[in-house]
C-alpha cells in the first residue's frame, strides 16, 4: 500500500471514529435528556455518567490519538480539511439514526463541502 493511500485512510479513520463519537454521544444525550440553564449541575453527572455519552468520549480520543499520528505525517493543510467530512457523514447519519430534518439547503451545503474536499484531495 501506497504512504499516501495509507495516510488517506488513516484520516479517513480518524474522521470516522470522531463522527461516531459524535452520533454516539448525541444518543446518550437524548436519554438523558434537554438540559435548561437552571439544571446544569444536576443534569451533568448523569450526562457524564451515561454509557453513551461515555462511549462518545472514547470515541473521540482514539480519534484525537489517531490524529496526533496524521499530523506527524501529512501538512496540515492537506489533512485539516478533510476533517469537513466529518459533518456530511454527521448530516446524513443524523437523517436517518435520529430522524432529524435535513433540508434541501443543508444537503446542498453537505454536497459543497464534499466538493471542496474532493478539490483539496487533488492537490
Amino acid at each position: 500500500m501506497s504512504p499516501t493511500l495509507k495516510n488517506f485512510l488513516m484520516i479517513l479513520f480518524s474522521v470516522a471514529t470522531g463522527s461516531a463519537g459524535q452520533l454516539v454521544m448525541k444518543h446518550g444525550m437524548n436519554t438523558v435528556g434537554k438540559i435548561h440553564a437552571g439544571e446544569v449541575l444536576q443534569k451533568l453527572p448523569a450526562a457524564f455518567l451515561n454509557p453513551y455519552v461515555l462511549g462518545g468520549f472514547g470515541l473521540y480520543g482514539i480519534s484525537a490519538l489517531m490524529w496526533m499520528v496524521i499530523l506527524s505525517r501529512v501538512n496540515l493543510s492537506f489533512a485539516y480539511p478533510m476533517v469537513s467530512l466529518g459533518y456530511v457523514v454527521v448530516v446524513i447519519s443524523s437523517r436517518y439514526l435520529f430522524d432529524e430534518p435535513v433540508t434541501l439547503l443543508r444537503l446542498a451545503g453537505t454536497f459543497v463541502i464534499c466538493f471542496g474536499v474532493f478539490l483539496i484531495s487533488r492537490s
